[in-house]
């Protein structure tokens, strides 16, 4: 299939009178690592739809920096492509950046009346003080080791901060994709939540480090009909980290 010039790797499964789970995955993290999720999902009666995103997994990397409406816009023209006007969300981590946009928007062609936010980003912590003057520290450092006059004093410094600062996903990316990311994580999605009137389950692992479960206790008190559900000793892949609770939180939603 080919969407925005883009050869994308995908699957669609859907069964006669039964639902379709609209699947995303999170950054950097092909459909195919959640197969025993996916096998699940099937098991309980549902369809599946799935794309690896743009310069994730087998599909191919766009040319240029994508923005979180380029995201969205993707779905949808997939959503085109396979004739899917209505599904059950399933989103995990920058997934649910996605799925919060598009239950969000009242004009959306697709129908949303259920969805499953998994450790989902898009109510990113306020930050600290401390935080805040570190990052006004880097972004001095920044000027200076990127300036053509002072590069040969400040490079090296700036670049061995830079990659401490940085995540492993970010450190393994590409320049687009590194633009990208940090597109993505400029994004603030709490605004639009109240305006959000599916039924969400949001399930979050309650050690998670990379969206930690504060983010989906402020999901929960934004979105009217949400509930937040907390796995035991769980990170960011919860189904993986303590698969027993995790799906039997499934069980009772599904």
């Amino acid at each position: 299939m080919i969407i925005h010039n883009l050869n994308v790797n995908y699957i669609f499964e859907p069964i006669a009178n039964a639902p379709t789970v609209l699947f995303l995955h999170g950054w950097g993290a092909p459909f195919e690592i959640y197969k025993p999720l996916l096998d699940y999902i099937r098991a309980k009666g549902y369809g599946i739809a799935a794309f690896d995103c743009p310069g994730v997994g087998k599909t191919q990397e766009p040319l240029s920096p994508l923005t979180l409406d380029d995201y969205v816009s993707f779905t949808l023209e997939f959503c085109r492509n396979i004739g899917l006007d209505s599904a059950v969300l399933f989103a995990h981590s920058n997934g649910g950046r996605i799925a919060l946009r598009l239950m969000s928007d009242k004009d959306c062609p697709l129908s949303v009346t259920r969805a499953v936010l998994m450790d989902a980003a898009g109510a990113p912590s306020p930050k600290t003080f401390r935080q805040k003057a570190s990052l006004r520290l880097y972004k001095c450092l920044r000027v200076l080791g990127t300036a053509p006059l002072l590069r040969s004093l400040f490079s090296e410094l700036y670049e061995t901060v830079r990659d401490k600062r940085s995540s492993a996903d970010y450190r393994a990316a590409s320049p687009v994709m590194k633009k990208t990311m940090s597109n993505l994580l400029s994004v603030d999605l709490t605004p639009v939540m109240p305006a959000i009137d599916a039924d969400v389950l949001l399930v979050w692992g309650e050690n998670d480090t990379a969206t930690p479960l504060s983010e989906g206790k402020k999901m929960e008190s934004l979105i009217k009909n949400s509930g937040l559900a907390p796995i035991a000793g769980a990170g960011h892949y919860p189904y993986i980290d303590n698969p027993r609770q995790f799906y039997a939180v499934l069980d009772a939603y599904l």
